[in-house]
């Protein structure tokens, strides 16, 4: 019988390849930041200590492959349960993590409350059989009523959920656009749509509010700034919600879905992808607090940019 494929997105990290970054996370100085973005002190040395590494040239292409092409899916799964396992300690691991990571693009911390690396835990609430974070998050991109959201985001999965529920979902969405009807994507490009506040932001350009979901610009520079929360309230007989709806209904069209599981790491490029989660197992309140799923987020910018 024939062992099943592994999806084209997934990225394993050889065993040697993983040992030596655990090794050279050890020396790596305590990173520094500089307007929101990991320092060009810390990210040099991060590209240094790797540059030399057998395997590095490798990953890099096969990064570049999954995420950058308008051909490509937009998103690719890092396997990274043996590098955190070599590092011994979750310090070094995230060390570790965050050299390989500036391989594809430099680390950005965009919101100023948070660290580098945002936790994204579940919080239970005082309401019974409720649970913060468990539910469907839709489709969306983050940062999507920015300028300049974020080139890439992240996501570390420290512990998946113990129920195994809470699965990925992530869509190609410049091909969705492709599949809209002439009049959808010229109402997509009106300046209509809001999300939520903006505050306590770096490094990713000003407010744009109300914003067009769709900008114009080309794949690789512009957005497709959609996310399903800005529907929430909306008319539904207004023709602008109607065509964020019939985009919405594209992305799940196209959608994978898949767990992450211990170790795994989402990078989706946000210019040519968008991505969301299915809700978690029930009786997260049953599950102690230490168990529950966690993930670690992170935000990558290709540049430098004036915030």
């Amino acid at each position: 019988m024939p062992l099943p494929s592994v999806p084209s997105y997934r990225v394993p990290l050889p065993k040697d390849f993983a040992a030596e970054l655990a090794e050279c996370a050890t020396s790596l100085p305590e990173w520094q930041l500089a307007k929101g973005l990991l320092s060009t002190e810390s990210s040099t040395a991060c590209r240094r200590a790797l540059s030399d590494l057998p395997h590095t040239a490798e990953f890099v292409t096969t990064c570049d492959r999954l995420l950058n092409s308008p051909e490509s899916e937009g998103f690719a799964v890092l396997e990274l349960a043996g590098l955190l396992d070599a590092a011994g300690t979750a310090d070094t691991g995230l060390r570790a993590v965050t050299a390989l990571v500036s391989l594809v693009a430099t680390p950005l911390r965009a919101f100023d409350r948070w660290p580098l690396w945002k936790p994204l835990g579940t919080n239970l609430t005082i309401e019974p059989m409720r649970a913060t974070g468990a539910g469907y998050n839709p489709m969306h991109l983050d940062i999507v009523n920015s300028t300049r959201p974020p080139d890439y985001s992240a996501l570390l999965c420290v512990r998946p959920d113990p129920k195994s529920e809470g699965h990925s979902l992530v869509s190609q969405i410049r091909r969705a656009v492709e599949r809209l009807g002439y009049d959808d994507v010229e109402l997509l490009t009106h300046p209509r749509y809001e999300d939520g506040a903006f505050h306590n932001l770096t490094g990713v350009g000003e407010e744009w509010k109300p914003f067009p979901v769709i900008d114009r610009l080309p794949p690789l520079e512009g957005f497709v700034r959609f996310t399903a929360k800005m529907l929430a309230d909306a008319d539904p007989d207004d023709p602008y919600t109607r065509a964020a709806r019939a985009l919405e209904r594209e992305l799940i069209v196209g959608q994978h879905r898949f767990l992450l599981g211990q170790g795994d790491m989402l990078i989706v490029n946000q210019h040519l992808s968008c991505h969301g989660r299915e809700a978690l197992g029930g009786g997260q309140e049953d599950v102690p607090e230490g168990e529950r799923r966690l993930l670690l987020q992170i935000f990558l910018r290709r540049e430098e940019v004036t915030p």
